[in-house]
């Protein structure tokens, strides 16, 4: 088999959370089955060691800035990122670059796996070949010498990321490395997936790739139950968690809840409320039939999953990449955005999750994502694209 003996280093850099490991995990599962040497390189290595278990592979601590900062001059894409984290001065990329060296040098890689990893991805740049996979957010078009604005007609991409390409060719040649000649060429790689759902990629309309869908299964379209039962996803450490969880009592026994890390004394006090609360993450097969609503912060695992099964989706952003998701819902008539967290706004977000052409357009959309996931095959286009890669 073409990846047999082959060692595969699985990147993931930047981003909170752990949405970012499906991609890795479903991709080195199968490449191990195949004789590969899966190896990660991931920004948390303590809490993703249970989810990565059963690969039995190691896991190191991959390279990242320790204080990113957005440019003053932000471009409006995601070259902002870059120039954030590490490659806004040629000092800083050729920090990045060698501590990214070093590991390659220590692993010996013969393929890197980048998932939001752009310090892999210009460390790797004329050395070791590189596939980029995720979300729309962490995969942006690289086609052209320059990325797309996040959204058209704000930020001006051409002024911030010719200085970041400086910044990354001064880095490059200082190393006695090949320089790209444009930002994405780095970016471009030997496999580009794509896992998301046209309709939720934010660059909809202007991506001229294929998208293959979210890589991990799943829940099939459900009917919406005549019972109201709102469904929250959300975190222990969230900036608002308190407030969450105080508006989430005034639903009571309507109200079922899973927020990843420890709550604490306050899961008792929710419960004493009548609100369920998961003390592990239930699995949504089973939790999003039950629901006629959902609220979460718009990370891409959850809402693929509300989003096929029918689900009208209330979102509080946490960062931009979340917002972009909550607005393409938003746009659908299937999801409502809250830009701050206020109980009043959330009882009536609630309130409007439930209308009736909200529950219509939210079972619409499930049609159309699982019409589309029937024919999406995106680990096995995946995983054809990195055996011939070596034959």
């Amino acid at each position: 088999m073409a990846l047999h003996g082959k060692t595969i280093l699985l990147a993931w850099e930047l981003g909170e959370g752990l949405g970012h490991l499906p991609a890795l995990k479903a991709i080195a599962l199968a490449a191990k089955a195949e004789g590969a040497k899966p190896v990660f390189a991931l920004r948390d290595t303590m809490l993703t060691r249970a989810a990565l278990a059963e690969i039995e592979a190691p896991v190191l601590a991959a390279p990242f800035w320790p204080t990113p900062a957005l440019p003053k001059d932000a471009s409006g894409s995601y070259a902002d990122i870059l120039a954030g984290n590490g490659f806004g001065s040629a000092a800083n990329a050729r920090a990045m670059i060698t501590a990214w060296d070093q590991l390659f040098d220590t692993v010996k890689p013969d393929l890197i796996v980048c998932e939001h990893a752009p310090g892999a991805a210009l460390a790797a740049f004329g050395r070791i070949p590189a596939a980029f996979v995720g979300n729309g957010f962490v995969v942006p078009p690289a086609d052209a010498d320059v990325f797309p604005r996040y959204d058209e007609g704000r930020g001006e991409p051409q002024p911030q990321q010719p200085s970041v390409l400086a910044a990354v060719q001064e880095a490059l040649r200082d190393l006695g490395r090949e320089a790209p000649r444009a930002i994405t060429e780095p970016f471009r790689g030997a496999f580009r997936g794509v896992f998301t759902f046209p309709e939720l990629d934010m660059y909809r309309g202007r991506r001229r790739e294929a998208v293959q869908g979210p890589i991990e299964s799943v829940p099939p379209l459900s009917p919406l139950p005549a019972q109201r039962r709102l469904f929250a996803y959300s975190a222990a450490d969230a900036a608002l968690a308190g407030e969450i969880a105080h508006a989430l009592m005034d639903f009571g026994p309507a109200a079922q809840a899973y927020f990843r890390g420890r709550l604490g004394a306050r899961a008792a006090v929710m419960r004493s409320r009548g609100v369920t609360i998961y003390d592990s993450a239930p699995q949504l097969g089973e939790i999003l039939p039950q629901a006629s609503a959902v609220f979460s912060h718009g990370g891409s695992g959850f809402t693929h999953a509300a989003f096929a099964a029918g689900r009208p989706h209330i979102v509080y952003p946490r960062h931009y990449e979340a917002q972009a998701t909550a607005r393409a819902l938003e746009a659908m008539g299937a999801g409502i955005v809250l830009a701050s967290f206020e109980a009043q706004r959330f009882r009536e977000a609630v309130e409007r999750a439930h209308d009736p052409a909200m529950r219509d357009a939210a079972q619409k959309a499930g049609a159309t994502a699982q019409a589309f996931a029937a024919k999406a095959a995106p680990l096995e286009t995946t995983m054809a694209a990195l055996r011939a890669l070596f034959r």
